[in-house]
């Protein structure tokens, strides 16, 4: 070892080395940038299939609301022939389509209660996402700081 490369006495000891020594800060910079970019482009696609996701679920609220809708337009029928019943003579044929209408009509409104409830916005909200979101904040937040000292 040479002169030069002795340490002097008193001077602080040698910093190890970190790979970085070369680089300026402009390109710590623009290598953050680059992953950022690359942590957003991974975002972008968890959020698009949790969405898709949720559009999956929205459309089984979806069929369970028009079942539903189904269901009451022939309860409906049948309550008019109830009705029809009731007046042409009075007689317990009506009765029973008094009982097979109200059935109908009770099981359309579980299935209107059911269905509405899965279209809840909790229900649709990308939850992953939202906390992968808030994982890369953290991590960017680190690295702007580790790049200021």
């Amino acid at each position: 070892m040479d002169r030069s490369q002795q340490p002097r006495l008193g001077a602080p000891p040698p910093r190890p080395s970190t790979g970085h020594e070369n680089e300026s800060v402009s390109e710590l910079i623009s290598g953050m940038v680059g992953d950022v970019q690359g942590l957003v482009r991974g975002e972008i696609q968890l959020a698009k299939t949790e969405l898709s996701e949720s559009a999956s679920h929205a459309a089984k609220g979806i069929a369970m609301l028009v079942t539903g809708a189904v269901l009451a337009l022939i309860a409906f029928v049948f309550l008019m022939l109830a009705l029809v019943e009731i007046l042409d003579d009075a007689m317990p044929r009506w009765a029973a389509a008094g009982v097979v209408a109200l059935g109908l009509l009770l099981i359309a409104a579980i299935l209107a209660l059911v269905g509405k409830s899965q279209l809840s916005a909790k229900n649709l909200k990308p939850e992953q996402t939202i906390d992968s979101l808030q994982e890369d904040k953290e991590w960017a937040q680190q690295q702007v700081k580790s790049v200021k000292n």
